[in-house]
């Protein structure tokens, strides 16, 4: 599982207060969550899987790297059966 997150920057506009972008499973192409960029005060709200993954961070690269700690806790959980059948045979 790969996460795609989509950067916006929040110096210039149209007087918009927030922006969402969604965030996308790059290996199903489906959508699995949103990143909200607030600008007024400039923080970044990303919720993932319903809900379930949630964070509220000040920077851009924050939020990805809770997006890339999400990815790797579920990709080691899909390892882990995988790795557990192989000893088993």
């Amino acid at each position: 599982m790969q996460l795609l997150l989509q950067n916006i920057d929040m110096r210039g506009g149209d007087g918009d207060s927030y922006w969402m972008t969604k965030v996308t499973d790059k290996d199903t192409g489906k959508e699995v969550g949103t990143l909200r960029h607030e600008r007024s005060p400039a923080v970044r709200r990303i919720s993932l899987y319903g809900g379930k993954y949630h964070g509220k961070f000040k920077t851009f690269d924050e939020c990805a790297a809770f997006a890339r700690g999400v990815e790797a806790v579920f990709n080691q959980m899909v390892e882990l059966p995988d790795a557990e059948a192989q000893q088993a045979a």
